[in-house]
Order: structure tokens, then sequence, then C-alpha cells
């Protein structure tokens, strides 16, 4: 017994010298022999091996995917699975001795030694599933516009695979290294039974002998049964297990937009018409004003209807649902901005002012097409006026053209040069009506064609005029053109308010022109008074130095 201990011991040591530095016999590397080979030989074996990227055969019902193992986020180790190949063998009770012997007769199976990427391995798992399962079919109603015959279309069980047993099975194989083919259970998923959805059809069948009448938008709309055919359809209920008699909703949803573009209207506002120019203000220094009656027409106002598109899709499935030939068009009342009632208060001229210009220069183009775009603008009350947005950018498209205009204190060409003479009148024409000024600038430079402080400069979009109407009726704005003047005119009702512009004395500043304070004095009907105080300050021209 002794001898054939040492006789063991004797074959265990020389094996080992003779494959000292190789693996030893027997061994095998993910089922690929590497007998005798050195670290580099099995490192090369190794690296064809991952290169060759085997897939995976996931068996799922009668579903066969393969999956490699690269898109799971699974990595070799090299140095350690090279490492391990080496002392396969060499390792076990008494030394490895029985462990050397045994691969002579038999085999060191060596697992490559592998890292595998969670996040990639989910995904992986996820879009296997996803290839797999199938949601139940309740069929579907296959209905002749024609003749109405309803057909079926029958239905279907569906299946999910078991992610959890995919994701564990998947991953033996991986780290296993021998398993290219795993198999994975499949849960069925239960469906509506074919009599059901037999049943169903009859009901639609027995629906489509009548048309179904909309309400609601104005007169009562019908949907013949050819057409009412396309809408209805088997509705799925409790993921497949039920179903019912319901609608496509894509085709309710266009049958919709039909009957809205029909019946939908858009809110019409008040129109408002007064004189252009009923009188001229244009006074310089002080001056007062009042409101003076005014003959305004009216044209009435128009409220809109909007349907109230989710909601009338409901409506139409809920009837079919219920066996009903009636549904209701729920509709909006859209209001109009201007209502009749506040455009019929507008009796007074709140305000007016015009300014001149000498004709036929480049500059009076621009205010005149300003003014055409200003023109009849109306103005809800509590709404604000905004001479950029009503007016728009300044283009040759809409008509402006190369005038002078002050930038920098420097007069420069610019389209639409010249439209501040036009938010200077209509600055002044909103002072004398009372209302409330929200935002203006005057000039850099004084120009003598203007009341000095009493101004308001334009440029697009950066510098505006607005000002708000903050009376209980509509405000109209009118504008007139000649060949020497440009004039704008508010009409409304203010309640009585009384302007006066009060002008102080040219004060002279360090290193400018000079500077004026206009206040305006604001009377109400109830003797309140009020003081609005602003100060001008205006730079000498750049080349004045």
């Amino acid at each position: 017994m002794a001898c054939v201990a040492l006789a063991a011991v004797a074959l265990v040591a020389a094996l080992r010298l003779l494959y000292a530095g190789e693996a030893l016999p027997g061994t095998r590397l993910a089922g690929v022999s590497v007998s005798g080979a050195t670290a580099e030989e099995i490192r090369d074996r190794l690296a064809s091996l991952v290169r060759s990227d085997t897939p995976i055969i996931v068996s799922a019902g009668d579903r066969r995917l393969s999956v490699r193992p690269s898109e799971t986020g699974y990595r070799v180790d090299a140095d350690r699975t090279v490492a391990r190949a080496l002392r396969a063998g060499r390792d076990g009770a008494l030394g490895g001795v029985h462990a050397t012997i045994a691969g002579l007769f038999g085999a060191h199976d060596v697992t490559p030694v592998a890292r595998i990427d969670g996040e990639r391995f989910q995904g992986a798992v996820l879009d296997l599933a996803r290839r797999v399962d199938r949601p139940s079919s309740v069929g579907a109603l296959d209905i002749s516009p024609g003749t109405l015959e309803v057909a079926i279309e029958p239905p279907r069980q569906g299946r999910v695979i078991e992610r959890d047993s995919l994701a564990e099975r998947l991953r033996d194989a991986l780290l296993g290294g021998t398993a290219r083919t795993i198999d994975v259970p499949v849960r069925r998923r239960p469906a509506v039974s074919l009599e059901r959805v037999q049943r169903i059809a009859d009901t639609g069948r027995e629906y489509l002998q009548q048309p179904l009448a909309l309400i609601g938008a104005g007169a009562p709309l019908t949907v013949p049964p050819r057409r009412l055919a396309r809408l209805i359809a088997l509705e799925r209920l409790d993921g497949g297990r039920a179903a019912r008699l319901g609608v496509d909703e894509d085709r309710v949803v266009a049958l919709i937009e039909r009957v809205a573009a029909r019946r939908e209207r858009p809110a019409r506002s008040a129109q408002l018409t007064a004189p252009a120019r009923p009188v001229t203000l244009d006074g310089k220094g002080d001056l007062s004003w009042r409101p003076r009656p005014a003959d305004v027409a009216v044209r009435s106002a128009r409220p809109g209807r909007k349907v109230l598109r989710p909601d009338a899709a409901t409506a139409i499935a809920e009837a079919v649902r219920a066996g009903d030939h009636s549904a209701e068009l729920p509709v909006r009342r859209i209001d109009p901005e201007i209502s009749t009632r506040h455009a019929r208060a507008v009796d007074q001229l709140l305000g007016t002012f015009t300014t001149y210009y000498a004709p036929g220069q480049s500059r009076v183009t621009n205010i005149h097409r300003i003014a055409q775009a200003v023109d009849g603008t109306i103005i809800a009350p509590g709404g604000q006026f905004s001479l950029n947005a009503v007016a728009g950018q300044r283009t040759t498209e809409k008509g402006y053209v190369p005038a002078p205009y002050i930038a920098d204190g420097k007069i420069v060409p610019s389209v639409g040069g010249g439209v501040s003479q036009f938010s200077t009148t209509a600055y002044n024409a909103a002072y004398f009506a009372g209302l409330r000024i929200d935002g203006h600038r005057p000039h850099s430079l004084f120009i003598d064609r203007y009341p000095a402080g009493r101004e308001a400069t334009l440029n697009y979009p950066d510098i505006d005029l607005t000002w708000t109407n903050d009376t209980d009726v509509a405000v109209l704005v009118r504008t007139s053109t000649d060949a020497t003047s440009v004039s704008v005119s508010v009409y409304g009702d203010n309640g009585g308010r009384r302007v006066r512009a009060q002008t102080g004395d040219r004060q002279p500043v360090d290193g400018g022109d000079f500077a004026i304070t206009v206040t305006r004095i604001v009377r109400y009907p109830d003797g309140r008074t009020s003081r609005e105080p602003f100060t001008t300050r205006y730079d000498l021209p750049a080349e004045a130095g």
C-alpha cells in the first residue's frame, strides 16, 4: 500500500514538473481542452472564446429567442480565468494529489471568471420578456358599412414569461459557461370567451338598426348606421378577460373634429365706428381738456361656441355602451372680448391730439403706415394697449421705408424711422383721456415739433408705449393722417375725468440741453384730484459736443 502511495506521489510530482507553467492534463476551459497550454496560450483561446460570443437560446413556450452574452453585460476577467485554469488539478486534499491524477482519466472543468453589468443584464431580461409577452386579445368586430353584417375576429389568450426564472436561469447559463439553451416557464393570460364575443357582435348588429343623434352645438346631427358602423368596436376590459360593445377612440375623435369644424364658431367682439378727427388739440404748453359727447355707432357682439372634445368623446362612447341612440355634445360658450354692453357705453371723445410734419418726407410714409395699423383698435375694460404689440415690427414687407431715427444722440437712417411722431401723438391722446399711462420713454434729444416733456419715442421691441383702459367700458382708438398732420382720438367713458397739463420752466443741466417737468392733473367728478409729475432730461446733439 505504501508503495502505491509512493508511486502516486512520484507520478504527481513528475506530472507537475512536466507541466510546470502549463495547464495539467484533462483541463478544459468552458468545454474546450487547454491541457498543456501556457498562460499566453490559454489567454489566446479565451480571447477566441469571448470573440465568438455564442448566443444563449431561450426557449419560452412556442418561442425560441437568442441573446448574446455581450448583450447582457457579461464580461470575462482574463487574468483570473487564466490563473484558475493553471491552478486546476493542483488544489485539494493531500496537496491535490488525487486531483492531479484524476485529470489523467477525467476532466478539470474550469468556468471562466466573469462579471455581469447589472443594468445591462436587467435591460436584456426586459427585452426578452417583451418579445415573449403578449396581451390577451378580445378579438374584433368586422362590420360591413354596406350590409351592416357583423363578423368577429376570435379572441386569443395572452402569455407572460416568468421574469424571475428567466433572470435566474440566464445568469446561471452565463456564469456556468456550458449551458447554451435554457427553458423558461410561461404563464397563460386568460381571454374573454368566444361565446361572449359573439353575443357582443349580436348586440352591435342590433344597435346599428338606428342612427345616432348628436344633440347640442346647434341643430341635432345624425350619424347614420353606415357611418356608425365605423365607430363601434369591441372594448377590452380587465386585461382581456372581459369585453363589451364600445367605440374606436381614434375614429370617434375624427368624427368630433368634423362636427366641431361645422358647429364651432369664434366669438365676435362688438365693433365701434366714430369720427377719426372730430376736433383738433395740438397745444405744446399748458393745456386743458374735458371729454365731449360723441356719435359712436355699434355693431353688436356675438358669443362663440366651442365643442368640448374629450367630454364629447366620452358622451358618444357611453351612449354606445348603454345602447342609447342620442348623445349630448358638451359645448362651452366663448364670450367676446368686447361685449355689446361695453361697446354701447362708449359715447364720449375722451382725448385727442394732433402733431404736424413737412409733407413729402420718407418718414411721412412710415407715420401713415403705423396709423393705419392702429386705427380701429378696441381695448376691453382693464386691457392694456401696447403700440408695439398692435403695430408689430416695422419692415419693408409692411410698406415701411428707411427714414431718420435718433440712436445714441445721433440721427441715422432706419426702416420705420419717424414712427415716434405717431407714438408722441398717441401718448398725448391717452394722456388727455385721463387713462393710466403704464410706460413711455421720451426722446433723448429735444425735437421742437413735439411738446417739451410730453412726448414718447418708439423702437421695436425694446421701447414701447403702453397704457391701460382703467375704465368700465371699451375704448376705441381712431387715427387720421393727411399730407401735413397725424391725429389720434380716443373714445370711451372715463366717468367724467378732466385733465390739465401743467408745464414747468426749462432748467439747465450739466452736460445736457435742459430738463423740464410736466405735471398731469386729473380731476374726478367726486372732487378728487391726482397730480402726476414727469421730468424729462434732454441731451445735447452729438454734433454739439
